[in-house]
């Protein structure tokens, strides 16, 4: 019998499928948006582009450049740029630096965002935002800042580098380990989060038995459109996990890790998320079970450890430019025992445990 529990689901419009991106305009005529303001990662200007001339005269103006974890400066330059054209829509186009940015702007002004993710990230199904200031990273929820429309498309994806992709994989599947020990988690998120771990899994394994190709022009395969497909529908369950489930003792450490020795995003969370699991995981043990057997492992830390490493993400904060010191530092910053953690981390220590 299925025990008592509440769950909160978040309103989102997702389109899904190769080639969505050119659905986007008549997505935002469907939201009621006049004047949309587009925001671009240096990755997605040609997307950015396409998407620029099909909105014609709903067009109102473009940021290109964002910055990860969404610095101060960077965001009251993006809301003032909003109050200029006087923008009451925002299309993010990117990963989840663009998206920040947006849910940045939504914060405080009336307006809508339609994302199009082009990596992993998850923040497009999320109303969580965060700002950096200070060498301190804040981060809140907000239903204003919750993307309206979602547009998915896997070809978008195709030109991601493997080395970036694997660590926005390893980000989105922090995303459902930890959707499984919140004090929010329940059947509905921990179901969504084993579904979203099974897809990642798979769509980085299919990836990684593809060549990566020495001409970014040649023809994608059908395995390959089908892995980023995959990895895209793994990215949007993750983050709906979260969205329900809130955030733990992990994303409160890479936080932190982030914002204050602006360290990268993903690749920290590839770091820390076998550390945490191992001590976090056996606490849901049927949810540790469904998630090992998502992932083809007999134990859950040290099968995430070994597929980031076999996708050569780095599994040390070392690797990432965190001195020992730092190390020490951010332990005594934390507001709970993580010194084991943070170690281990630090040095990249395999997690053990597991009979392989």
């Amino acid at each position: 019998m299925t025990k008592p529990f509440v769950h909160t689901s978040y309103p989102s419009r997702v389109v899904f499928g190769p080639g969505t991106l050119e659905q986007v305009a008549a997505e935002v005529e469907l939201l009621g948006v006049r004047r949309a303001l587009v925001i671009a990662t240096g990755s997605a200007q040609h997307a950015a582009d396409e998407t620029q001339a099909a909105l014609k005269e709903l067009f109102a103006g473009r940021i290109d450049g964002v910055r990860q974890h969404v610095p101060t400066e960077i965001a009251e330059a993006a809301r003032a740029k909003a109050r200029e054209v006087d923008a009451d829509g925002v299309i993010a186009i990117g990963g989840g630096s663009a998206i920040g940015l947006a849910k940045a702007i939504a914060l405080t002004a009336d307006v809508q965002i339609l994302a199009v993710p082009t990596t992993y990230a998850g923040s497009e199904m999320t109303p969580v935002w965060g700002e950096t200031s200070g060498g301190s990273k804040t981060t809140g929820t907000d239903l204003r800042v919750l993307p309206k429309t979602v547009v998915y498309d896997p070809l978008l994806t195709l030109q991601l580098p493997l080395n970036v992709t694997a660590a926005s994989v390893a980000n989105a599947l922090a995303h459902c380990v930890e959707a499984v020990w919140t004090e929010k988690a329940n059947p509905i998120t921990k179901t969504t989060a084993v579904e979203a771990a099974k897809a990642l899994a798979d769509g980085l394994r299919e990836l990684l038995r593809e060549p990566e190709p020495a001409n970014q022009q040649r023809l994608p395969s059908p395995a390959e459109i089908g892995a980023r497909g995959n990895l895209l529908f793994g990215a949007c369950l993750a983050g709906s996990a979260l969205a329900s489930a809130g955030t733990g003792v992990h994303h409160k450490l890479c936080h932190l890790l982030g914002g204050t020795y602006n360290l990268p995003h993903a690749e920290t969370h590839a770091a820390v998320l076998p550390q945490v699991t191992r001590v976090k995981a056996p606490e849901v043990p049927r949810a540790k079970a469904r998630l090992e057997e998502a992932l083809g492992t007999d134990d859950l830390a040290t099968g995430l450890f070994d597929l980031f490493t076999a996708a050569n993400v780095p599994t040390s904060l070392q690797a990432l430019g965190l001195t020992k010191e730092q190390a020490k530092d951010a332990a005594a910053r934390f507001p709970g025992d993580v010194e084991e953690i943070l170690t281990r981390a630090w040095a990249g220590t395999r997690p053990e445990g597991a009979t392989r």
